[in-house]
């Protein structure tokens, strides 16, 4: 998976997600990290980028802040400002498909195309977001900093102390508009209630914040105190009342409403999909999943009766080997000493297969701090470092019951994946690259990121050893079966009991790692999981086609190189490139 706060600020944005898996990847903005100037723009870029800048500045609506009579941290509650913030988008998009009639250059055209496809989705994702979500937010820390942004605005206590005050009376009630903040967002969840499809809040993320509500009051008037505004204590403790209520409010539709109910509304679960990249329906990714499934089983069935014999084990069945490699769990300090090692192996043959060009960069691989691991415990790929950091608990005992990543066999596919040919090749190749803000920025998602990924994982699978070869597939059968078991369970086909079985039983993988599946699933980045596979698919589909043009002439790693060559682009739009340009 990959880690990058900038490319999945975007996908938070979007989903409103709440503020724990924002502080899970410090989401900061949209783009990549920066990239270094290899020569002068050519200067379909430099007009390319001009209007990727129009683009975010109509997605990031600035203007609509100061329109608002809200702070920043409540404009959501503000209809003013979500009025202002699709008009501002809509403009934008107008101006790009102005630019797109007059375009010539071919380049230029595609950039626009990108930008004009972001665009329209930003508005549909903003447009859906209002008919379904449940409007939750986390009040009294809203409040809170709000209180706090005053400081940045003024230099003088004084001044400081009035604004203070008067957002404190404005957010109780006791301003001109008589009506509270909480009054309001519960008029606002109330209304949407009444729908009959409705997307609801993060249920693990709503209880922690109602388990901190009390503490996040009184900070209120520590702060109020700690900045001495005068004359605060009625409208205080008027707001201290509203905020009480509200969470006996919020915890009484936890009882009756919210209550273990992830499913996505259809229209906006498929709106994730298609914004991650995904462009076929979802039945017939789903049909194609379960197709995939079946035969990489059998494959690994094919497979397990050479490593059984090697290992002397009673038993064959695929999910037996699995088990068996598996028990071969190192040390965190050998399990981090081993990727390093694998990962020289790798380059190596990268080089002498002349599979695809490497970058000068240094990669790196460490293990994840405990605060990381107790966040979010999965393997990962930090951009902004270009380090792949490895899930490891120091507890031995502990490691026994999370031991999907920490043996031999299992190495090879993950350090592929999430190193080299995979996350870091891709973006230590693309950041060394002069292209445009279109290709870079807008044109990523899940799709061009994680297929290429998985697709690196297949294009490394002849040059692994036997048991290596054999986990990678395995990693294949997670990979199909994400694709179908999250949108089933979106669709309601399916329970997490079912999902849960079919991962830890048929994939092989540990309850532990079975459960985060899960929530990645129903509720951390829904629509997200399918890529992998979808993007992987399309790859090899693409490869194939290239492959039957070029016949003799076709060479494997200018393909790859070609690939990389146009940033983050999508399968389909590769589709429309690719001839002209081998």
């Amino acid at each position: 998976m990959i880690f990058n706060r900038r490319l999945i600020s975007r996908i938070v944005q979007n989903n409103q997600k709440l503020i724990a898996i924002a502080i899970i990847f410090c989401y900061l903005s949209v783009a990549i990290a920066s990239k270094p100037l290899i020569a002068q723009s050519p200067d379909w870029i430099a007009r390319s980028n001009q209007f990727a800048d129009i683009l975010e500045q109509g997605i990031s609506s600035k203007d609509c802040y100061q329109k608002s009579t809200m702070s920043r941290s409540l404009v959501e509650l503000d209809p003013v400002f979500k009025r202002c913030r699709r008009t501002s988008l809509h403009k934008a998009i107008t101006t790009i498909e102005q630019q797109l009639e007059r375009a010539k250059n071919l380049d230029l055209r595609l950039d626009l195309e990108i930008l004009l496809k972001y665009g329209k989705q930003e508005l549909r994702s903003q447009l859906l977001a209002e008919k379904y979500r449940v409007p939750y937010l986390n009040i009294s820390e809203a409040i809170l900093d709000s209180f706090q942004s005053v400081l940045k605005e003024s230099k003088f206590a004084s001044q400081q102390q009035a604004a203070i005050l008067s957002k404190l009376q404005q957010y109780a009630g006791m301003g001109l508009d008589r009506t509270s903040l909480t009054q309001k967002l519960e008029k606002a969840i109330a209304a949407q209630l009444q729908q009959s499809e409705i997307a609801l809040p993060n249920q693990q993320q709503l209880q922690n914040n109602l388990d901190k509500n009390a503490a996040q009051v009184y900070k209120i008037e520590a702060f109020l105190k700690q900045q001495q505004v005068a004359n605060y204590e009625e409208a205080y403790e008027q707001l201290k009342s509203q905020l009480f209520a509200h969470e006996k409010f919020l915890r009484h539709l936890q009882i009756t409403r919210f209550k273990n109910d992830y499913v996505l509304p259809t229209e906006l679960y498929l709106e994730e999909l298609h914004r991650q990249g995904i462009e076929i329906p979802v039945a017939e990714l789903i049909e194609q999943a379960h197709t995939a499934f079946i035969r990489v089983q059998q494959q690994m069935q094919a497979i397990a009766p050479q490593i059984a014999r090697k290992l002397k084990l009673d038993r064959s069945d695929y999910r037996n080997v699995i088990a068996a490699l598996k028990r071969q769990s190192l040390s965190a300090d050998d399990t981090l000493h081993l990727y390093q090692s694998r990962a020289k192996q790798l380059e190596d043959i990268i080089r002498r297969e002349n599979l695809v060009s490497l970058p000068q960069q240094e990669f790196k691989i460490r293990l994840a701090t405990a605060r990381e691991y107790q966040k979010f415990p999965v393997p990962l790929y930090d951009s902004e470092s270009n380090t792949f950091v490895i899930p490891v608990l120091q507890n031995p005992q502990k490691a026994k019951l999370y031991n999907d990543f920490t043996n031999p066999a299992m190495s090879w596919t993950l350090t592929v994946h999430e190193g080299r040919p995979g996350h870091d090749l891709q973006f230590a190749t693309i950041e060394n690259q002069n292209l445009s803000k279109a290709r870079t920025d807008f044109a990523a998602n899940a799709t061009s990121i994680e297929g290429w990924a998985t697709y690196a994982e297949e294009m490394m699978q002849p040059y692994m050893p036997l048991e290596g070869k054999f986990m990678s597939l395995q990693f294949q059968l997670l990979r199909s079966a994400r694709a179908f078991l999250e949108p089933e369970l979106h669709l309601g086909k399916i329970t997490t009991a079912d999902a849960l079985k079919v991962l830890t039983q048929d994939a092989g993988f540990s309850q532990f790692f079975a459960q985060q599946e899960i929530k990645r699933y129903i509720s951390r980045f829904p629509g997200q999981a399918p890529s992998y596979f979808y993007g992987y698919q399309q790859l090899k589909k693409l490869r194939s086609q290239v492959a039957q043009i070029q016949g003799k002439d076709f060479n494997l790693k200018k393909f790859h190189d070609l690939i990389l060559s146009q940033g983050f682009i999508s399968p389909q739009l590769l589709r429309q490139i690719i001839p002209t340009k081998i």
